[in-house]
């Protein structure tokens, strides 16, 4: 085991130095798309004879989910040119330009590769849900503030097959589920009330894997499991861990979650029994993150902890020299937010590649990280929107009237919680 100071000399060199364009490394070769693409089978007539790139130009208008589940059956043509590398090579490019050169994203080759690993499809139906928040413009802002009556300690927009959902859990006891797509109304917005805890609601999260279950965690020392397929919350099972809980991580079939008592446990949630625990902090333990291979926390002790799972044993602890508020963890870099208002980007091994100015002046008390964006909600009450790459681009910034306690953000929609008990959305009235 590994103990070490936080320093940032070399080290955040490494990442910068592979830094690069997007456009040097994502090869545009139109005439490979057009022979790659075109049936010299089909008539002679029509937009298949168009040039390429202005077939091109055509669906840039069209988005993604769009293409893959309808243009894409049109005809054989397009069948094909939607299946090929090049034509997402050529999207993701577009993606990662802005209006302004300046302001272009550039990518690391780790990243890069990790992009073409999980499918440049998924990927820029991603970045491209994210450039709709992009413009104050064409923004809406839905405040609820009768819903609760403490502050919002966490919230989560949900994954579900047929609905938009989120969750939000305070102070005062109780959950909210919300209709995403009828935020106009702060009473029809909500579709089901939860009062099954006793005590301050600290965390919600869901399962992997696009599951219906929900796991909650609250300062009376239960953690409620509930099944979110049928639109509410319908409670399944429930555990007393002797703690109040203060973070989960929900994986398939296992529940991480920190507690006040400095440990970190894991739940199966098949055998309805503990399947180990993590003492490696000295005080409350405030976030969790995890792989296949590693489990990282962090915590009120200042310690950024990461214990090796193959190994069955602590790996590194570093002292950071302020608490570490959020931590995500997304291939191939642990994000890590903390209270002196920076973000930092360390490997799997916790080495540290970068550390992010966020230009928040106060403590980041939650974090938000996906393929399409990254999130900070500040104690100073802005809520950052940044483009996800490791030299980010700051796309937005939202100012709320109190200071903001929790962030998710999902394919368009952005939520935060705030300490004057209101729930924050904000989505593109002209994306549905």
């Amino acid at each position: 085991m590994e103990t070490d100071n936080m320093e940032f000399s070399s080290d955040e060199s490494d990442l910068e130095q592979e830094e690069h364009s997007v456009f040097q490394s994502v090869p545009l070769n139109t005439n490979k798309l057009l022979s790659c693409s075109i049936n010299t089978s089909l008539t002679s007539t029509g937009i298949h004879n168009l040039p390429a790139e202005l077939i091109f130009d055509i669906l840039e208008f069209i988005d993604v989910k769009t293409l893959l589940t309808v243009v894409k059956f049109v005809s054989r043509y397009f069948y094909d040119l939607l299946k090929s590398s090049e034509f997402w090579e050529m999207r993701l490019a577009g993606c990662l330009k802005s209006e302004n050169s300046n302001q272009d994203m550039q990518v690391s080759d780790c990243e890069l590769k990790q992009m073409f690993k999980v499918g440049l499809p998924t990927v820029v139906y991603e970045m491209e849900s994210s450039r709709s928040l992009k413009y104050d413009s064409s923004i809406e802002k839905y405040v609820m503030s009768s819903n609760h009556y403490g502050d919002i300690h966490c919230v989560k927009i949900l994954s579900h097959p047929t609905k938009r959902l989120a969750l939000s859990g305070s102070r005062d006891k109780t959950m909210c589920v919300y209709d995403l797509d009828n935020l106009r109304s702060q009473e029809s917005s909500v579709i089901n009330t939860n009062t099954d805890h006793n005590g301050w609601i600290w965390t919600v999260d869901q399962e992997d894997f696009q599951s219906s279950k929900i796991a909650s965690g609250s300062w009376d020392s239960y953690i409620h499991f509930y099944d979110i397929g049928r639109g509410s919350l319908e409670k399944t099972s429930d555990i007393s861990v002797h703690s109040a809980i203060l973070c989960t991580r929900y994986e398939k079939d296992l529940l991480l979650y920190g507690t006040y008592s400095k440990i970190v446990f894991g739940h199966d949630t098949r055998s309805k029994a503990t399947a180990f625990k993590l003492k490696n902090h000295t005080k409350p333990v405030l976030s969790i993150a995890a792989s296949a291979e590693y489990i990282w926390s962090s915590g009120e002790d200042n310690a950024l902890v990461c214990y090796d799972r193959r190994m069955n044993k602590l790996l590194k602890r570093i002292r950071m020299e302020r608490i570490s508020s959020s931590i995500k963890f997304l291939e191939p870099y642990l994000w890590v937010a903390g209270y002196d208002g920076y973000i930092k980007c360390f490997n799997k091994d916790m080495k540290i590649m970068k550390k992010i100015e966020t230009g928040h002046t106060q403590p980041i008390m939650d974090m938000s990280h996906s393929m399409g964006a990254t999130v900070t909600a500040c104690k100073d009450g802005v809520v950052k929107f940044f483009s996800p790459n490791t030299s980010p681009v700051l796309w937005n910034s939202f100012t709320l009237g109190n200071s903001a306690s929790c962030v998710d953000y999902k394919r368009g929609i952005l939520m935060a919680g705030c300490c004057d008990s209101s729930v924050v959305f904000w989505k593109n009235k002209n994306v549905d």
